[in-house]
């Protein structure tokens, strides 16, 4: 199976200021792309919260491309493929809400959401964030370093296709009752997990 492994990193709580990604592709278990850019965003305006957790500065960004000039690269990477993210809520929205910025349409592909499966394959574990699942696989990594969380999102899948027959993602996401999210030109329908649907009621015989 071939799937890529993305994770954006933001320069403030706004879903449209990406300043770094990180996309991993994976077949037959093994890494064989990797792309790491830092992003400068079209709006210059760094949260010191965001950069407590990332790290990235203004400064470094300020001779980077904008993400309307990365495009070109990134889009072969995600066009027509199986894409993951750790809460991937998060990283697609912050990829639709980029490309709308620079009036890019949409790409089309299907997605999974690294944080649903793990609750669903490893529903022991006591809490269900990159680093904690990361370390349950025994990945170590940087986290909220782009490339790496896109390294420990691809070793988390790769842990959970070990223990499953899923030939891809609409397969794996059946096994463990998911809604394999999908982004086209049109919109994005988001990962969810299945509602669990009650058992009917029995119907009564008339007793007339």
């Amino acid at each position: 199976m071939e799937f890529v492994a993305l994770d954006f990193e933001t320069a403030n709580k706004s879903r449209n200021s990406a300043c770094s990604i990180g996309l991993v592709t994976v077949k037959d278990g093994r890494i064989v792309d990797e792309y790491y850019q830092l992003i400068r965003p079209k709006y210059l305006y760094f949260d010191p919260d965001n950069i407590a957790v990332n790290s990235i500065t203004q400064e470094m960004v300020l001779d980077k491309p904008g993400f309307k000039e990365l495009w070109p690269e990134i889009l072969p990477r995600l066009q027509n493929k199986q894409v993951v993210a750790h809460f991937a809520k998060f990283d697609v929205n912050v990829l639709r809400s980029t490309l709308e910025t620079y009036y890019l349409p949409l790409p089309d592909f299907d997605f999974l959401c690294s944080w649903l499966l793990a609750k669903q394959a490893f529903p022991f574990l006591e809490r269900f964030s990159l680093d904690y699942v990361a370390a349950y696989v025994g990945f170590k990594f940087q986290h909220h370093q782009a490339l790496d969380d896109a390294r420990a999102c691809a070793a988390i899948v790769n842990a959970v296709l070990a223990k499953t027959p899923a030939q891809d993602f609409r397969q794996l996401a059946a096994l463990y009752k998911l809604q394999c999210g999908e982004v086209r030109r049109s919109g994005v329908t988001l990962c969810e997990q299945q509602p669990e649907v009650p058992p009917e009621e029995p119907i009564m015989e008339s007793l007339f």
